[in-house]
């Protein structure tokens, strides 16, 4: 997403931890909303095993085979009906746009609220950088069948930008 115009959305795939490899990737989509109307942008999310990303982004991890992984956790229909909605207008989206990993942002985040209660938090992010998800010279994630970046190639200074300021959000 280029421009913010109003019901524009983001994908992403997201993860956390120290930058070694994911166990658990959130496939996230927010849209976005014009706060001056009083509707609040909407992020909504599921989870997907680090190996499942990329058969998801092909088509060979199936809506029916999710469900099936969540009925076996003990999903509630109504969680299992949501995810399904998401989870085939997400594919969609990637499929029909051709969309693929390009770029990484990665960043420190620092978060403080009271426990149990999300009225009022505040986080802080430093150490921004934004990484080019495929490196120059070297196959592509979708040509190495991968979701992101081969983690041994070097990343030289043309493939990454630093943000040199923090950001506080409340």
């Amino acid at each position: 997403r280029i421009n913010k115009h109003l019901g524009s959305q983001a994908v992403r795939l997201r993860w956390y931890g120290n930058g070694d490899r994911p166990s658990l990737v959130f496939v996230e989509r927010k849209t976005h909303r014009d706060s001056w109307t009083g509707e609040e942008s909407v992020k909504e999310r599921f989870t997907l095993k680090e190996a499942q990303v990329v058969p998801f982004m092909h088509g060979e991890y199936t809506l029916d085979m999710h469900v099936q992984t969540m009925r076996a956790k003990n999903k509630s229909e109504e969680e299992i009906e949501a995810v399904s909605r998401l989870f085939s207008e997400v594919y969609a989206a990637i499929e029909s746009k051709q969309l693929e990993p390009t770029m990484r942002s990665q960043y420190m985040r620092v978060a403080y609220q009271v426990p149990f209660n999300e009225t009022v938090r505040v986080s802080l992010d430093t150490n921004l950088a934004m990484i080019a998800e495929n490196a120059e010279g070297h196959p592509s994630c979708r040509e190495s069948s991968m979701w992101y970046r081969d983690p041994t190639l070097p990343t030289p200074r043309t493939e990454i930008t630093r943000f040199p300021h923090a950001v506080l959000e409340i």
